[in-house]
């Protein structure tokens, strides 16, 4: 059987992340930062400066002006969307191996992945209101956990999980019924070795479970959709499929219909080729 202390020893030797990806995640999560304390960290480090100015010229943000400081692409694209590529340049490598305990082959984590943060991108056109930008880079993460889990997953945990699913749980109650924890929390618990934020962190663990204590947690609720929308639209189904629930309250949250999330599928589909080449140099050669 899968062992709770095999996989919180594999989480605490994971490689760390440069220091600045964190800093940049809390500055962007607290909603007191200014655009000067956002400028403090990018510019602390010259490859994020380069690549956020980069980004903001980026033909998937095509606009009058060339973009010249680290100042004018925050006005121009947001501190979220900088955020979201850093953390994809970052740990986007990890994602692209496969994980066959999940069914998943090379490429399927990596193209889900960018599918969810594509489409929680999307969302603030769609929501009533306002996504928190942590949720872009939250979405990006989501299904890190299965990385974890996928390198200790035995042929005997795998039966049980397909033999409760087949009694009527969904895939993540099972893995938390047999395994005693889900693929979402160990997430969570990756985000937070790392020192990522609690709100992000809370994303990731909680993606398939909003919390309905907290009414109050558009983020929590964009993540969630987010993954949704990329199962819907066939990316990253593996062999978990589309044994999920969407939980109702999260999308009446955000004062969603379905009207307005099957354009959001839709244009998730449209814009995830665009998305993808921002990141052709992360997946190039695989």
């Amino acid at each position: 059987m899968i062992s709770i202390a095999a996989i919180s020893l594999d989480i605490e030797r994971l490689e760390p992340v440069s220091a600045t990806v964190p800093r940049l995640a809390k500055v962007v999560a607290d909603e007191n930062s200014s655009v000067d304390d956002i400028c403090n960290v990018i510019e602390y480090d010259p490859a994020l400066t380069a690549n956020a100015i980069k980004l903001a010229n980026s033909a998937y943000f095509a606009s009058p002006g060339e973009v010249q400081t680290v100042r004018e692409a925050i006005h121009k694209i947001g501190a979220g969307r900088i955020l979201q590529d850093a953390v994809g340049r970052e740990l986007g490598p990890r994602f692209l191996v496969a994980v066959p305990a999940y069914e998943l082959d090379e490429l399927e984590l990596w193209q889900h992945s960018i599918a969810a943060a594509t489409a929680a991108s999307l969302l603030p056109r769609y929501s009533k209101v306002a996504i928190p930008p942590v949720a872009f880079t939250a979405a990006l993460l989501h299904d890190f956990g299965k990385l974890v889990i996928g390198r200790h997953l035995d042929d005997e945990s795998r039966a049980d999980i397909m033999r409760a699913t087949d009694e009527g749980m969904t895939y993540v109650q099972a893995e938390r019924y047999v395994l005693g924890l889900d693929h979402a929390q160990v997430g969570g618990l990756v985000a937070r070795r790392w020192k990522f934020p609690e709100e992000l962190a809370n994303c990731i663990a909680w993606h398939h479970h909003p919390l309905r204590d907290n009414l109050n947690n558009p983020a929590l609720d964009a993540v969630h959709i987010a993954n949704a929308v990329a199962k819907t639209i066939g990316l990253g189904l593996g062999v978990e499929g589309m044994n999920m629930k969407v939980d109702t309250d999260a999308v009446r949250s955000l004062g969603l219909t379905m009207e307005s999330i099957e354009t959001l599928c839709a244009q998730t589909m449209l814009e995830l080729p665009k998305t993808l080449e921002l990141f052709e140099d992360v997946h190039r050669g695989v």
